[in-house]
């Protein structure tokens, strides 16, 4: 996804960090499945 973006995996990894805070989670899966509870993904 980076690459399709022409972003750094640095860059990746900070929004990756600000979404898991905004969603109150510490890691990927947490992440989505927060995200489909709260009916954002499907």
């Amino acid at each position: 996804m980076g690459r399709r973006l022409h972003l750094s995996p640095a860059t990746i990894k900070v929004h990756l960090s600000t979404l898991y805070a905004k969603l109150g989670v510490s890691d990927r899966a947490s992440a989505v499945a927060e995200a489909i509870r709260r009916g954002l993904a499907s």
